[in-house]
């Protein structure tokens, strides 16, 4: 389904929203950081904060539109928002929650359970329906708001920032029922974050939006490749990013000076407007191949001496900062560090693909 988000403006303390956005992805990444305007935008498509000027259109059906005055209200609108604070009542059990989210009458003697069975059975509530709120820990509340707005029957579902409060096991469990929403109910859903891996694991479509404003939008695996600024190259956590210029430009490939030497990489030029001579390089760490030794060249276009310079724990993957004649960051296996027995000072070769190799005008 559709979202068109046209004209929408609206001051804010820092500077003001402005959006102009056609959204038609199952699930949508608004991403963004604190601040960045993403929680106004949702409570400006569910009706609960009146923009200065809007035209706003969910599939054939106009929600709002200023220039007419037309203002569906919230409670019309059929969509389902689950905002940071959940909103649960704690006076209420699990089953009087769920219910107070159901359409008038939904419940009612002679309705077909069917919507019910199909949301606890997708989120596994049966065991809570009739323990209190105040006693489920925080990923059971996030299930039980996200129950409560299924049943309300939405024609587009809000999270904001749903997994924000959780610890990384609680956070793995929730999107786990994420993927459940996703696979199993037709309703599309727009999750707000400010992670980037909470995109990747359940978006197709992804938003950045930087001080109010959409700095890039298209599918997921275009954005994270391409990020269209430096903004956003910052926003995706791409480790390397360093000025470069270019030196010599193909058809296929193109040659570009990095670091002080300098290092001359090899990239593929996409979308590079004409006569452009500086750029950010944009490396990702996950793309950056380490070995020992090269007895024979690869299929990367690019292998680069290179001297470690530190080796991290970071996360589940282990940081390896280097110095190829300019900062450069790899990420690998605790089992690749191992065998390969890397310390500081080791020399190695960096490889490096010329299409992993992204470069932003600056």
């Amino acid at each position: 389904m559709q979202l068109t988000l046209q004209k929408i403006r609206l001051p804010l303390a820092r500077f003001p929203l402005e959006i102009d956005l056609a959204l038609d992805g199952r699930v949508i990444a608004l991403l963004g950081p604190s601040g960045a305007g993403k929680s106004t935008l949702l409570e400006i498509i569910a009706g609960l904060r009146r923009p200065a000027s809007a035209f706003l259109q969910l599939g054939d059906r106009v929600l709002e539109d200023s220039s007419r005055s037309l203002r569906v209200p919230a409670h019309r609108r059929g969509i389902g928002y689950v905002p940071q604070d959940l909103a649960l009542f704690p006076h209420l059990s699990v089953r009087a929650n769920l219910l107070y989210g159901a359409k008038a009458g939904a419940q009612a003697p002679g309705a077909p359970a069917a919507p019910l069975d199909q949301v606890l059975r997708a989120l596994d509530l049966d065991p809570l329906l009739l323990q209190p709120i105040t006693s489920l820990s925080g990923g059971e509340k996030q299930r039980v708001a996200l129950g409560r707005a299924l049943l309300a029957q939405p024609r587009l579902l809000l999270l904001d920032e749903p997994l924000a409060s959780l610890d990384p096991p609680l956070k793995a469990r929730v999107i786990h029922y994420l993927r459940r929403i996703r696979d199993e109910f037709s309703v599309p859903m727009i999750h707000v974050t400010h992670d980037r891996l909470e995109a990747l694991a359940l978006a197709d479509q992804l938003a950045v939006l930087v001080e109010g404003r959409i700095a890039q939008c298209g599918p997921v695996p275009e954005v994270f490749l391409r990020p269209a600024s430096l903004a956003v190259a910052s926003l995706l956590t791409i480790e390397t990013v360093q000025p470069g210029r270019l030196l010599q430009q193909g058809a296929d490939l193109v040659t570009v000076a990095v670091g002080s030497k300098p290092v001359q990489l090899a990239a593929t030029p996409r979308d590079l407007p004409a006569n452009t001579r500086d750029v950010h390089v944009c490396i990702r760490a996950e793309n950056v191949i380490l070995i020992k030794g090269l007895d024979q060249p690869g299929s990367s276009r690019n292998h680069l001496p290179a001297t470690l310079c530190s080796v991290a724990r970071e996360g589940a993957l282990v940081r390896v900062d280097l110095d190829a004649g300019f900062p450069l960051v790899a990420l690998l296996t605790p089992q690749a560090c191992d065998e390969m027995r890397l310390q500081p000072g080791d020399k190695v070769f960096a490889l490096i693909k010329a299409p992993n190799v992204h470069l932003i005008p600056r």
